[in-house]
C-alpha cells in the first residue's frame, strides 16, 4: 500500500489542508499541538469511518466553522495495480477505483476497504502505524499479557474465536441430542397401544354394521305409510282451500249488506234536503245585490288607499331631496382624492429609501459586533490553554515529560517555555485590541441613531397622509352613493306626480261596513242552501245505487251457499287425520334414531382409525428420532475433534511465534545498528536481549532500548503484513525518537533510509527540529492562533551539507 494524497476540509483544526505523499522518507514537522497527529487520525477516518477516530462525528468538525460549511476527508492511495480515491463527509462516503465508483455508502465503503486491505481496523493500525508511546508498548506488560498481545495483533485470536464457535455448536448439538434421547418412547408400550387400537377398530366396525341394518328396516316401515299419508294430506289441503274461500265470500256478503243499508240512509237525507231548499230561498233574496255592491265598494277602497300612499311617499321624497344637496356639497371629489394619493406616494418612496439605508447600516454594525465577540472568545480560550500548558511545564521543570512524545524535555525546556511565552504575548495583544473594539461596538453608532430619528419623523408624516387619504376616499364613496340616491329619488317623484294627476275616486266607508255586516249574517244560510242543493241533486243516483247493491248482495249469498255444500260433500275428519299423522311421525322418529346411532358408530370407527394411525405415527417417529440421535452423536464427536485440533494448532502457532518474531527482529536490528548487534533474543517472558560479541545481555541505555523496540515494532508489523498477504510497503512513525540524542536520531533515520528496499514509503511525524536534511520531503505544520487553524507548507529538504 502507498499513500498518494490527503485533503482535509474543516477536520479538527484543519480548515483546508492538502498533502502530497511520495516514496522515501517524508517528515511532518511542527510544534506540539500544531495538528500533526491529526493527519493520522484523518487517514484512519477515511479508511474505517467514525469508529477509527477520536470522539464522535460532531466533535470532528472544526471549531468555529460555519454551520453549513463543508466537512470532508479525501484520501488517494495505491494498492497493487490499482489506484483508489476515498471521500468521506459527515454522512456520506464513496470509493473510486481507477476513477470508477465501486461503493457509495458509509457501511459499504468501510466493508470494501477492509476487504481490499485484507485487514480489520486494529490489524491495519498495528501493521502500518506506530503512534506516540507505542514503541515500548510491551515493556509495561506482564509475560502473559505480552503473549496475549502478540497473539491478538498477529491474528491468532481468530483461532480462539473459531474454537469458541465450534464449542458453542457442540453444546447446541449435545443439548439437541439429549432432548431427542429423553423424548424416545418405550417401544413395548407403543406396540401395546397399537394392538389396543386395532381391537377397538374391529368392535366399532361391527357396531356400525348393526346400525346400518336397523336404518334399512326403519326406512321400509316409513315407505309403507307413505301412500295413506299422502292421500290424507291432499284431502286436508282441499278442505283448507274451501274453508279459506268460504271466509272470503262471507266477508263479501257482510260488506254488500252494509253498502245497501248506507245508501238507504242517504236517500232519506236527500228527501229532507229537498224540502229545506224552498224554506231558504225566501231568506236569501237580497244576497246577490249585496254581493255586487260589496265588490264595487272594495274596488273604491283600494283606489282610495293607493292615492293616500302616493301622496305620503311624494312628501317623503321631496324632504329627502332637500336634505341631500348640502350633504353632497361637503364631501370630497375625485380631484381632491388624487392629490392626496400622489402626496402620500412621494413620502412613501422617501421612507422606503431611508429604511433600506438604515437596515444596511444596522446589519453591518451587528455583523461587526458578532465577529469581534467570536474572535475574542476564541482568543480567551487559546490564552487559557497556553497559560495552563506553560504553568504545567514550568512546574515540572527540565525533567518533566513532554506532553506530545512522553520523553523528558531536557534542553528543549527553555526553548519550549519561550515559545509558549511568545504565543501568550501575541494572544494577549490581539485579545486586548478585540476587547476594546467590542466595547466600542456596544453603543449604537451616531449615523444609525440619526437614521432612526429621520425614520420616525417620516413614519409620522406617512401615517398622517395615509389617514387623510383614507378619510377622503371614504367621503368619495359616500358622495357617489348619495348622488346615485338623488337620481333614483328624482325618477320616483316624477312617477308619483304622474300617478296623482286626475280627480280622486269617491268612497263611502260607512256603507261599505254595513254591506259587509249584512253579508256576514246571511253567510250561514247560504252555505246550508248550497249543501241542500247538492244532496237533492244525488237523490236519483242514490236510487240506482241501492238497486245495484241489492243485486250484489243476493249474488254473494248464493256463492256462500254453494261453498257450504262442497264442504259437506268433502267429508273431511280432523281426528282421523291426526291419527294417521301420529303414526307417520313415530315412524320418522324411529328412522331418525337409527340414523343417529349409525352416525355415532361411524364416528367411533373414525376415532378408532385415528388412534391406530397415531400409534403407527409414534412408532415411525421413534424410528426417525433414533436415526437422528445417531447422526447427532456423530456430529458431536466431529466437533469434539475440531475443538482439539484448533487447540493443538493454537499451541503450535504460539510456540512458533517467539522464534519467528526473534528472527525478523534480529534481521532488522542488525540493519538498524549497521551490524553491531546482529542478533536479538526473546526469553520465555518475551523480554528482549541483545547479542554482542556472542553474549546475550539486557538492554540498558535509552537509545538501545528505542532501537530494540523499533526493531520489534517493525518485525511485528512485517509478520502481520505477511499473514495478510500484503508486502510491508508503508510505515508511519509518530513521535518515536523522544529519548534519542541528535546523533542517534540521525543514525536511525539513515538506517531507515537504508531499508528503502523493504519499506519504500516511510512517514515520520516529529516536533524535533534540525532533521530536515535527512528527509526526502518535508511538510511543516503550524498553528495560526488568530484564526485557530492549522496550516501545512511543503518545504524543500536541506541537503546542502550532504552535497558538500
Amino acid at each position: 500500500m502507498q499513500l498518494l494524497r490527503l485533503k482535509l476540509v474543516n477536520f479538527r483544526q484543519h480548515e483546508y489542508t492538502e498533502l502530497e505523499f511520495g516514496l522515501g522518507l517524508t517528515g511532518i514537522v511542527g510544534p506540539n499541538g500544531s495538528g500533526k497527529t491529526t493527519v493520522l487520525e484523518a487517514i484512519a477516518y477515511a479508511l474505517y469511518g467514525v469508529p477509527a477516530a477520536r470522539g464522535t462525528r460532531e466533535t470532528m468538525r472544526r471549531r468555529g466553522a460555519p454551520t453549513r460549511a463543508r466537512f470532508e476527508v479525501e484520501l488517494e492511495f495505491a494498492l497493487g495495480p490499482h489506484q483508489y480515491r476515498l471521500v468521506r463527509t459527515m454522512t456520506v462516503a464513496e470509493l473510486f477505483q481507477d476513477g470508477r465508483s465501486i461503493a457509495n455508502s458509509t457501511n459499504a465503503v468501510t466493508e470494501r476497504v477492509a476487504g481490499l486491505l485484507g485487514m480489520s481496523r486494529d490489524e491495519f493500525f498495528n501493521t502500518y502505524f506506530t503512534g506516540q508511546k507505542q514503541l515500548a508498548v510491551m515493556a509495561s506488560m506482564t509475560p502473559m499479557e505480552r503473549q496475549q498481545f502478540l497473539s491478538r495483533v498477529l491474528g491468532y485470536e481468530r483461532l480462539r474465536q473459531a474454537q469458541d464457535r465450534v464449542r458453542a455448536v457442540r453444546s447446541e448439538l449435545r443439548a439437541e441430542l439429549a432432548g431427542i434421547e429423553q423424548g424416545l418412547a418405550d417401544p413395548v408400550q407403543i406396540e401395546a397401544d397399537l394392538a389396543s387400537a386395532v381391537a377397538a377398530l374391529d368392535a366399532a366396525r361391527h357396531a356400525r354394521e348393526a346400525a346400518e341394518s336397523a336404518e334399512a328396516a326403519a326406512i321400509a316401515e316409513v315407505a309403507t305409510q307413505a301412500p295413506q299419508w299422502a292421500t290424507a294430506q291432499q284431502r286436508r289441503t282441499a278442505w283448507q282451500g274451501l274453508d279459506g274461500e268460504r271466509r272470503i265470500v262471507e266477508g263479501k256478503v257482510a260488506r254488500a249488506r252494509g253498502a245497501f243499508q248506507a245508501i238507504d240512509r242517504e236517500l232519506a237525507t236527500a228527501a229532507r234536503a229537498q224540502s229545506r231548499i224552498s224554506e231558504l230561498a225566501a231568506a236569501l233574496v237580497s244576497w246577490d245585490g249585496l254581493a255586487s255592491e260589496r265588490d264595487a265598494l272594495d274596488r273604491a277602497a283600494a283606489a282610495h288607499a293607493q292615492h293616500s300612499r302616493a301622496v305620503a311617499r311624494r312628501d317623503q321624497v321631496r324632504k329627502r331631496l332637500a336634505d341631500l344637496e348640502p350633504q353632497i356639497s361637503l364631501l370630497a371629489t375625485d380631484e381632491q382624492v388624487g392629490a392626496l394619493a400622489a402626496g402620500r406616494a412621494e413620502v412613501g418612496v422617501v421612507f422606503e429609501e431611508l429604511e433600506r439605508r438604515r437596515a444596511e447600516r444596522r446589519t453591518r454594525w451587528t455583523q461587526d459586533d458578532q465577529e469581534v465577540r467570536t474572535k475574542l472568545a476564541a482568543f480567551r480560550e487559546r490564552y487559557r490553554e497556553l497559560e495552563e500548558q506553560r504553568a504545567l511545564i514550568d512546574e515540572r521543570g527540565p525533567e518533566g515529560i513532554c506532553p506530545t512524545c512522553g520523553r523528558p524535555l531536557g534542553k528543549d525546556f527553555t526553548a519550549l517555555l519561550q515559545l509558549l511565552g511568545r504565543q501568550i504575548d501575541e494572544v494577549k495583544v490581539d485579545g486586548t485590541y478585540l476587547r476594546q473594539r467590542a466595547d466600542q461596538l456596544k453603543a449604537t453608532p451616531e449615523d444609525l441613531r440619526q437614521l432612526d430619528a429621520e425614520r420616525e419623523e417620516l413614519e409620522t408624516e406617512l401615517r398622517r397622509r395615509a389617514e387623510a387619504l383614507g378619510q377622503a376616499q371614504a367621503q368619495l364613496r359616500q358622495r357617489t352613493a348619495l348622488e346615485a340616491e338623488r337620481s333614483e329619488l328624482g325618477e320616483e317623484i316624477r312617477a308619483l306626480e304622474a300617478q296623482l294627476t286626475g280627480p280622486e275616486a269617491n268612497y263611502d266607508a260607512v256603507r261599505h261596513e254595513a254591506v259587509r255586516t249584512e253579508l256576514a249574517q246571511l253567510e250561514p244560510l247560504r252555505l246550508e242552501r248550497d249543501q241542500a242543493v247538492g244532496l237533492a241533486a244525488r237523490a236519483q243516483a242514490l236510487a240506482s245505487e241501492a238497486e245495484a247493491a241489492e243485486v250484489t248482495a243476493s249474488k254473494v249469498e248464493a256463492e256462500l251457499a254453494a261453498l257450504d255444500g262442497r264442504l259437506v260433500a268433502l267429508d273431511w275428519n280432523a281426528e282421523a287425520f291426526a291419527a294417521i299423522e301420529r303414526q307417520v311421525r313415530e315412524g320418522e322418529a324411529a328412522l331418525a334414531a337409527t340414523r343417529v346411532e349409525l352416525a355415532r358408530s361411524t364416528a367411533n370407527v373414525e376415532g378408532a382409525e385415528r388412534l391406530r394411525g397415531a400409534a403407527l405415527a409414534r412408532r415411525a417417529d421413534r424410528v426417525a428420532k433414533a436415526e437422528a440421535a445417531l447422526r447427532l452423536g456423530a456430529q458431536v464427536n466431529l466437533h469434539h475433534e475440531l475443538d482439539r485440533a484448533f487447540g493443538d494448532l493454537r499451541t503450535e502457532l504460539t510456540l512458533q511465534m517467539r522464534p519467528d518474531l526473534q528472527e525478523h527482529a534480529s534481521t532488522l536490528l542488525s540493519d538498524l545498528t549497521a551490524g553491531r548487534y546482529p542478533d536479538l533474543e526473546l526469553d520465555e517472558h518475551y523480554v528482549p536481549l541483545i547479542v554482542e560479541d556472542g553474549e546475550a545481555k539486557p538492554v540498558i541505555s535509552g537509545g538501545e532500548e528505542d532501537i530494540v523496540n523499533l526493531a520489534l515494532r517493525l518485525a511485528i508489523s512485517q509478520m502481520i503484513a505477511e499473514r495478510a498477504g500484503h508486502p510491508l510497503s508503508l510505515l508511519v512513525l509518530d513521535e518515536v525518537f523522544g529519548s534519542l540524542d541528535d546523533e542517534r536520531r540521525a543514525g536511525v533515520l539513515d538506517l531507515l533510509r537504508g531499508l528503502s528496499d523493504r519499506f519504500p514509503q516511510v512517514i515520520l511525524i516529529t516536533h524535533v527540529e534540525g532533521m530536515q536534511d535527512v528527509f526526502d520531503r518535508v511538510i511543516r505544520m503550524s498553528y495560526d492562533v488568530a484564526r485557530a487553524v492549522t496550516t501545512a507548507i511543503e518545504e524543500a529538504p536541506d541537503h546542502g551539507d550532504v552535497a558538500a
